[in-house]
């Protein structure tokens, strides 16, 4: 496991512009895996960094 910093719920929700239920139905499909500790969802920042990989796009395919 890394030695980064875990991120909080809102905090993921923060950096991605997307809201705190967003984040939780994106673990609930599996397309973001939370650490769990005390009930708490806790996110590497390294599985954040995958899901913003996964879903951009390059600059050239986008319609004009």
């Amino acid at each position: 496991m890394s030695t980064d910093r875990l991120l909080t719920l809102e905090e993921v929700a923060g950096l991605l512009r997307l809201s705190k239920h967003t984040i939780r139905a994106l673990t609930k499909r599996g397309k973001l895996r939370p650490v769990r500790i005390c009930r708490r969802l806790l996110f590497n920042p390294a599985d954040v960094e995958q899901l913003i990989a996964r879903n951009s796009e390059p600059m050239d395919a986008q319609p004009r």
